[in-house]
């Protein structure tokens, strides 16, 4: 009896154990034949014509950084780089690119070189700027001096100590560079000739002193000389330099405390608005940096953005018109032709002469857009509609004042989640606003601002072409950052008009685009190194709930690696473009409202917004327009 129980027993372990198998294979192949979906639907940028703005006048000096070596390079680097190809020589390049910068309010250029013994980058450019008498362009000169330890070595002996080493070596390096100091275009301040070096720790008193010698020894009383901030041991202030100036891929400063690191655009931007109020006891040359990188096909340029190209600049622009006093109105822009790295100026056969014309505009206070839309015709008909979720209802006037903003009609459908909150809501809405119709409804507390959007539109979206979500955001945890980060999301969306009519430019100027969110939000960036995409290994506790919310609308796909989202959930919409979401079956699965930070439903859709407008064949933009 007992063996013939021992038997059952077997059988039945031995049956459970193929029918697990058999799910895992089915389920490995479920996933192994489903098509993964990557995020490379942002609307790129326009190719743009040349605009002269020579009749346009500033107090500003901006300097680009020019490097000699690239004019060695018949197509640039890239074989998609550079407009004009057919120059007859490398003197009328050059005198086309100063045309080119003059034309767009550029100062002049801080001219690249590596000193070597035999031979640097000066030769060609002296035959040009030093015999060009035509050419009335101010430069000065950027040494990157990085093989300053090499150089030393190549003539280092037991006959010479280091300080005689170093005389020889900024001997030869003056006899190179004095002949641009006394140019009458080479760019001065206090009388001084600038030069501008680009590495600061391999340089100390000593070397500094011995360069100011050997340059007095050819009739120049003194040269103002800059390093960029690199780090804490720059705040040495008994170093002997006159000025320092800012480059974006390092760290800033306030009163020798440092701040963390960023290095693409969102930080770059973060970290100047940062600066604006910052206290710097040297004097500070700020740098705008054209923050790209080639795609991997080398076909286009990846973060490429005029507009926050253009916010970038307006940021340094204010800043240094305050600091006139200290600063003389230079700052550099990297770069003019760094064609290696993507951050040129110069015009490409890709995006034309977006960079320039972005940067030109912010120089003269000039807006982005040109406002000469003509969009009365949306006002025949209401086919716009603000939806906000209003849990907490005190903040039921900052929305009302700012969808106010809106110059076309548009509904407004709201949801809460009690009677009293509808009340005081609905008696402001009568109050103060401008929307065409109203609708209120009460919903259960679930889904954080998700689910009451789904349940609120999902039998009318269709009546309306473009949709705008939004919610009462606080942020508990961080009421402060929240409070900052709501106004950021709530200004960017609808900040005012000139702002809505660029959004609705944009989606109907590009009948493919199909959703306008903000960029993430600077400050809640604070240490994190990886600002292109939020993916896997930082929001692994939500992919459960992701795959699932994506496999029910698209049982074919699977999500790629990307998880780019409108973080804090706030976006204009396409209507078409997000028609899935309404139509989910799993409204029941959404947790009650617990406080909770991850592992929800909600949670997910955040997360796959753009995923779902990649799968109805629409691009995405986000926008930076107020910070």
């Amino acid at each position: 009896m007992d063996s013939i129980l021992l038997f059952n027993i077997i059988i039945k372990i031995f049956w459970s154990l193929i029918k697990f198998i058999v799910i895992i294979l089915c389920f490995l192949n479920f996933n192994h034949n489903k098509i993964e979906i990557d995020l490379d639907n942002e609307l790129p940028p326009e190719y743009e014509k040349n605009v002269n703005y020579y009749n346009y006048s500033t107090d500003i000096k901006p300097i680009a950084i020019y490097y000699p070596e690239f004019n060695n390079i018949n197509n640039n680097y890239n074989y998609k780089i550079n407009i004009n190809q057919n120059y007859q020589n490398k003197n009328e390049k050059i005198k086309s690119q100063i045309e080119l910068a003059k034309s767009h309010g550029i100062y002049g250029f801080a001219i690249c070189f590596v000193f070597e013994f035999n031979s640097t980058y000066l030769n060609e450019i002296n035959i040009f700027f030093l015999n060009n008498k035509e050419i009335k362009f101010p430069f000065l000169l950027f040494w990157k001096n990085n093989n300053l330890n090499n150089l030393y070595n190549s003539i280092k002996n037991k006959n010479n100590n280091e300080n005689e080493i170093i005389h020889i070596i900024f001997e030869e390096l003056v006899n190179e560079i004095h002949v641009f100091m006394i140019n009458e275009l080479y760019i001065k301040i206090h009388n001084k000739p600038i030069l501008a070096i680009e590495n600061s720790l391999i340089f100390d008193n000593t070397k500094l002193l011995i360069l100011r010698k050997e340059i007095k020894k050819r009739g120049i009383c003194d040269i103002f000389i800059i390093f960029p901030f690199e780090n804490h041991k720059m705040m040495n202030i008994s170093q002997k330099y006159d000025a320092i100036y800012d480059l974006p891929k390092y760290e800033f400063f306030n009163n020798s405390k440092i701040k963390f690191h960023i290095s693409i655009y969102y930080g770059i931007i973060y970290k100047n608005i940062i600066l604006n109020s910052l206290i710097c006891d040297h004097i500070l040359f700020r740098n705008s940096l054209i923050e790209t990188n080639f795609s991997s096909k080398g076909e286009h340029l990846r973060y490429y953005n005029p507009e926050k190209f253009y916010v970038l600049n307006k940021i340094i622009i204010d800043w240094t018109k305050k600091n006139y006093n200290r600063t003389k109105g230079f700052f550099f822009l990297s770069s003019w032709n760094d064609y290696e790295n993507g951050n040129y100026l110069e015009p490409d056969i890709i995006y034309g002469y977006a960079s320039l014309n972005s940067f030109s505009k912010a120089l003269f206070n000039l807006s982005f857009n040109e406002n000469n839309y003509n969009y009365l015709y949306l006002n025949n008909s209401c086919i716009i509609a603000i939806q906000a979720h209003i849990f907490f209802e005190d903040l039921t006037f900052e929305i009302i004042n700012k969808t106010n903003n809106i110059p076309f009609k548009y509904d407004l459908f709201v949801t809460t989640i009690s009677e009293d909150k509808k009340k005081y809501i609905e008696k402001i809405i009568k109050q103060y606003s401008f929307a065409t119709n109203y609708k209120i409804d009460i919903v259960e507390n679930k889904g954080r601002d998700v689910l009451p959007f789904i349940i609120q539109m999902k039998n009318i979206f269709k009546n309306y072409k473009y949709i705008c979500h939004l919610h009462s955001k606080k942020t508990m945890k961080f009421s402060k950052t929240g409070i900052l980060w709501r106004r950021y999301l709530y200004n960017n969306l609808l900040g005012n008009k000139d702002i809505i009519f660029d959004i609705i430019n944009d989606f109907e100027i590009h009948t493919n685009l199909g959703m306008i969110f903000p960029d993430t939000y600077y400050n809640i960036f604070k240490g994190v190194k990886n600002f292109e995409s939020i993916d896997f290994k930082h929001h692994k506790e939500n992919i459960k709930y992701i795959n699932y919310v994506f496999t029910q609308m698209f049982k074919k796909y699977k999500i790629g690696k990307k998880l780019i989202f409108p973080a804090g959930d706030m976006f204009w919409a396409r209507t078409e473009a997000i028609y899935q979401i309404f139509e989910i079956k799993f409204i029941n699965k959404f947790p009650k409202e617990l406080g909770q930070l991850n592992k929800t439903f909600m949670h997910a859709i955040e997360r796959l917004w753009l995923y779902i407008i990649k799968m109805n064949g629409y691009y995405y933009k986000t926008i930076f327009k107020i910070y």
